[in-house]
């Protein structure tokens, strides 16, 4: 409380005024920079100039794209590949990008298992890009008896012996590494197949969801898990067992690794060492279809679920999934001790590992929590004192490991990461992309386009490359049907944009040079 004794109302306002002005400054500068913080969020949404929830193009797959070479488990060198998805006639320079990985246990499966996610997803204008990766582990080195009648949906289980829990960490690692060079590699090609590098979403199913998890939220080398450091050899794994693993898209059966292959070397950085090209792996989206991270993952100092990691993620999962348990355990734990058929059980040497109901958990809880949505199916747990009777019905609903209504799955998707993948400023004028085509694309000779309807003053047209360097430009009139811009030319085969710059805006084309 300040007392004052003037004479003049001016001259006490003026010294009250001196007197409060550093508790005044102080009050400015906090609430100006709580503004400051808040403004993106006090802001109303843009709106989606282009969003990708509705399927409206056709589309066209690249096959079998080399990304990289990489060692597998036992030190034969695999060549990885991607399948490429594109819409057609969708006119769009900056395409969010999609990057799918199968499941299969680390062991089985392949890219063509992820079309069906691809081919939705691209209709609705995403590029998506579906991914081998290395698979494989060790097998344990002696089981009493592994002979029985017994698949495991399509899985033998003679192969289901795992060495010990550090296979399936390394597994995931392996995977999580060949995904992240990937990413590199389709990032460093952006301009050629008209993706933003800034809206990549990776994301499976089963063994893949694993992977896209590690994917998005294993960044840091202080999580990097203990068992993907140089550690002990594997043991010779038992003769009756079945050491299966797919590569190249079919399965080797009865290979017994020995010497060197048994070897468990350090398996480098979280980041690997494909397409190390100057671009990140960040994503910005993350989705999985019953998956889950290992016990490391979220208990210690390796935490991946706590830090700076701030992807959109979307988790399915049915609770009582056989496979990957929904909240916590051992996958394949009930149908491994109750429905094994008189072999035994495989689990037991199996990671333990926390499922999206307890990720779910661990995001909601967070400082910081990340944009999330969940389609947890409710279903009755197994019970063992029914066990014969739970076994059938595990087996007649596939272990309640798989999508029900897998395209309303992919809408509910689409639609969750729209507001962070739709444009909200038009990098093209609908007026000229609507009205002006190229025809054919790619081109040889002669550049050609399609008018549909007039333009009433002269245009700028002009091409550039890759690297913005202009080789072409003219301003001319452009009439209503088909005119030759460039009768030859000398240019390098390559990827090209066009430019068509008018009264009424700006259009942007992306052209092919054979």
């Amino acid at each position: 409380m300040y007392l004052l004794s003037v004479s003049s109302t001016d001259e006490a306002e003026g010294l009250f005024y001196r007197s409060i002005k550093p508790f005044l400054m102080k009050f400015f500068l906090t609430t100006t920079a709580a503004a400051l913080l808040l403004w993106p969020h006090l802001l109303p949404a843009q709106p989606c100039v282009r969003s990708y929830t509705e399927k409206r193009y056709a589309w066209r797959v690249e096959k079998d794209l080399v990304y990289g070479k990489d060692v597998n488990y036992v030190g034969d060198s695999i060549e990885l590949k991607l399948d490429l998805y594109k819409p057609i006639g969708d006119n769009n320079p900056a395409r969010p990008l999609i990057v799918c990985v199968h499941g299969g246990f680390m062991l089985t499966g392949c890219k063509e298992g992820m079309a069906w996610i691809a081919e939705e997803m691209a209709a609705r204008g995403y590029a998506v890009a579906s991914v081998n990766y290395r698979k494989g582990w060790h097998k344990k080195n002696y089981v009493q008896n592994p002979n029985c009648l017994l698949t495991v949906f399509g899985m033998d289980v003679k192969c289901l012996y795992a060495a010990d829990s550090a296979e399936h960490y390394r597994a995931i690692y392996r995977g999580m590494q060949d995904v992240k060079g990937a990413i590199r590699w389709l990032k460093a090609r952006a301009d050629q197949d008209s993706t933003d590098r800034e809206k990549v979403i990776v994301g499976g199913e089963s063994a893949g969801a694993f992977i896209s998890l590690a994917v998005a939220f294993l960044d840091r080398p202080e999580e990097k898990p203990a068992s993907c450091y140089n550690i002990a050899a594997a043991p010779k794994p038992y003769a009756n067992n079945v050491n299966c693993f797919e590569g190249d898209g079919c399965y080797r059966f009865n290979f017994t690794p020995t010497g060197s292959d048994l070897l468990r070397l350090d398996l480098g950085s979280v980041e690997g060492h494909l397409n190390l090209n100057g671009y990140d792996a960040n994503v910005i989206g993350v989705f999985s279809f019953y998956g889950g991270v290992p016990y490391e993952a979220h208990v210690n100092s390796r935490d991946w679920l706590n830090g700076p990691d701030t992807p959109a993620v979307y988790l399915f999962h049915q609770t009582c999934d056989g496979l990957v348990p929904f909240v916590y355990g051992q996958p394949f734990s009930f149908i491994s001790n109750y429905c094994n058929t008189g072999c035994d059980p495989w689990h037991y040497t199996y990671m333990n590992i926390f499922g999206s109901g307890a990720i779910a958990n661990a995001l909601e809880s967070a400082p910081t929590p990340p944009r999330l949505m969940t389609e947890f199916f409710p279903c009755p747990m197994f019970d063992p004192n029914l066990a014969v009777l739970e076994c059938i019905r595990y087996y007649n609903d596939k272990g309640y490991h798989t999508i029900p209504d897998p395209f309303r799955r992919t809408q509910n998707m689409a639609e969750f990461f729209n507001p962070i993948t739709c444009s909200t400023v038009a990098t093209q004028e609908p007026a000229l992309t609507e009205r002006l085509r190229i025809q054919p694309n790619p081109f040889e000779q002669r550049l050609t386009v399609w008018l549909d309807a007039p333009l009433h003053n002269e245009v700028q047209l002009w091409l550039s490359d890759l690297s913005g360097r202009v080789v072409w430009s003219e301003q001319r009139r452009l009439h209503e049907g088909p005119q030759v811009l460039l009768e030859r030319n000398n240019l390098t085969p390559g990827v090209y944009f066009l430019y068509a710059s008018t009264a009424e805006g700006l259009g942007v084309w992306k052209v092919i040079r054979q």
